[in-house]
């Protein structure tokens, strides 16, 4: 479904990603692991091209590097970063159903099904600014809930579950199995051992470069055994 070749990215001529090629296949879940500042959150920005890079990208056996943020977006994937998002404009209502309906997705049944499972009222919340009145937990529970209805073939999510609490993470670990089951694919950045026990799928990033491509075992042992004194292998 999805391949990513000889992805490389530099800025103010220091080099961040350099020769990085994988290919996810549909109902795959792969999990990038790495040390911080390792370049995991640059390479997803870098699939969206919202960082400079030189790359080509194959979705169903087309190139699509040409595809700005927004039609990629419409066609295939959806990207949630690890920022709390923020607007001091916009009712709770209105910044869900502007990204639904683009897609003919709004049915507030749904939505307020959504928002039950992570413990919010649909009813009160629809009403509420989409500001600093929010939490941030508040605020990525209602983004990753609007995501997920518009029911992509392929998400990015950048350590999405570090904002939730503990029931929320358990919401979000369900609705991922519930996703997978309906043929989605997933490329994850994560630090919770529960999420990234569903993947099927590890690669560890090390200075820039896919270091291992191991099973998960061996894998987690060389993450959390050496990635924390070793920046060089």
């Amino acid at each position: 479904m999805l391949k990513i070749n000889n992805l490389h990215v530099e800025i103010k001529w220091k080099k961040i990603l350099d020769q990085i090629t994988f290919k996810l296949s549909d109902n795959q879940t792969l999990i990038l692991l790495g040390h911080n500042w390792s370049g995991k959150t640059t390479l997803l920005k870098a699939i969206m091209w919202l960082v400079p890079s030189k790359w080509e990208i194959i979705f169903n056996k087309k190139n699509i590097i040409n595809k700005k943020v927004y039609e990629k977006a419409k066609l295939w994937i959806c990207y949630i970063m690890q920022e709390i998002p923020e607007y001091t404009w916009i009712k709770v209502f209105d910044y869900v159903k502007n990204i639904l309906n683009l897609e003919k997705k709004f049915d507030e049944s749904k939505i307020s099904y959504y928002f039950s499972l992570f413990g919010l009222d649909w009813k009160v919340y629809k009403n509420r600014n989409f500001d600093t009145h929010l939490s941030g937990w508040e605020k990525k529970k209602i983004e990753i809930i609007t995501s997920f209805l518009l029911d992509k073939k392929v998400y990015l999510l950048d350590e999405i579950e570090v904002s939730l609490d503990v029931t929320s993470r358990q919401v979000l670990v369900k609705l991922i199995k519930d996703l997978q089951n309906k043929w989605k694919t997933f490329f994850i950045v994560s630090h919770n051992k529960e999420i990234i026990s569903l993947a099927n799928k590890w690669i560890l990033l090390c200075n820039g470069q896919l270091r291992a491509q191991w099973d998960i075992k061996t894998l987690l042992n060389l993450y959390l055994n050496r990635c924390k004194t070793c920046k060089k292998s």
